[in-house]
């Protein structure tokens, strides 16, 4: 079943990106041979911009993501690649911190994989449970690929910027790309506002088609992640025991954790200080500590030069921690 949602939605966002192209060989064709006439201008303009809005943009970091070199956390990116090699992924190319970010997440920016790790629960769990979150990360990977995410983004694009007049992303850089396309030809006077009125008013008459396109290829790659979630699982049971990922689980999204990382940063305790009473708080719970796993993704040693090599990096996010909600 899930490889035939993963098909369905490739074949429906190649249809999605054919129209894209579409769109813009048209405009310019249209363009070309009606030159001296403002209305084709115009005509040609919208097809052409609608296109270069709908095209598959490269995904960038949250704007709060700090990038770790290698050589300023060198422990971090071996813990990282012992993980992933356990589970059977290639490690991300990069490593990059969230001060206020509860996830911890791999994304493709661009051309790279980027491991982003949320900076509060990383703080307070014990190596073993370190080593589980990395596991869930790498298993949670998307791999709906640039063509399906492409086209997702394309369509919620024309949804907000044509169907609810909102101004899309990257619109200011549009006309500047148009030029670009046309060459020496440029663009009479006006000619941008009007193919945003006309956009608009395409928009309204082109809106159910464009709704029932995202619905649909929403619902295909919703299924093929919903048909992916027991091999997922199957994947972090080979670094984790079966309890282990609830565990996690309901650690981070019942906010267990949080409350008291909040009153300890609010009485200005130090990293190493909430890190400790964390450690306290697990060895007086009802449960028993975890063996560290037999092959070492993380030993308590690794994971204190971990703390060392992220301690600036955790002195400044406890700072913010009051505003997590």
């Amino acid at each position: 079943m899930r490889s035939v949602s993963r098909a369905a939605a490739l074949l429906l966002s190649l249809f999605v990106h054919a129209l894209t192209l579409a769109f813009m060989a048209v405009g310019c064709w249209i363009i070309w041979a009606n030159a001296r006439l403002a209305v084709f201008w115009l005509i040609g303009l919208l097809l052409i911009g609608i296109g270069v809005l709908l095209l598959p943009r490269a995904r960038r970091l949250p704007a709060d993501a700090e990038v770790l070199g290698r050589s300023a956390a060198p422990e971090l990116y071996a813990a990282a690649e012992r993980v992933a090699r356990a589970m059977g992924v290639e490690p991300p190319e990069t490593l990059a911190v969230r001060d206020l970010a509860v996830a911890t997440e791999v994304l493709r920016a661009g051309r790279r994989r980027v491991l982003l790790i949320g900076l509060p629960p990383w703080l307070v769990l014990s190596p073993r449970q370190r080593v589980v979150l990395l596991a869930r990360a790498y298993a949670a990977e998307p791999d709906d690929g640039r063509i399906v995410g492409g086209a997702l983004a394309g369509l919620a694009v024309w949804r907000e910027s044509l169907l609810r007049g909102k101004e899309a992303p990257g619109r200011s850089d549009v006309h500047t790309r148009i030029g670009a396309t046309l060459g020496s030809a440029g663009t009479p006077s006006g000619a941008y506002a009007g193919m945003g009125t006309m956009g608009r008013g395409l928009g309204a008459v082109l809106g159910l088609p464009v709704l029932a396109l995202e619905w649909a290829l929403t619902r295909l790659v919703q299924a093929a992640r919903g048909d992916a979630a027991a091999e997922e699982l199957q994947r972090v049971r080979r670094v984790a025991t079966d309890a282990e990922p609830a565990e996690l689980d309901g650690l981070l999204r019942d906010g267990r954790f949080l409350a008291p990382v909040q009153a300890a940063a609010l009485r200005g305790q130090s990293a190493a200080e909430i890190r400790a009473a964390a450690r306290d708080r697990t060895d007086a719970g009802d449960r028993t500590d975890t063996p560290e796993p037999e092959d070492g993704l993380l030993t308590a040693g690794a994971s204190e030069r971990i703390d060392a090599e992220l301690s600036g990096h955790f002195a400044r996010a406890i700072k913010g921690f009051g505003l997590i909600s």
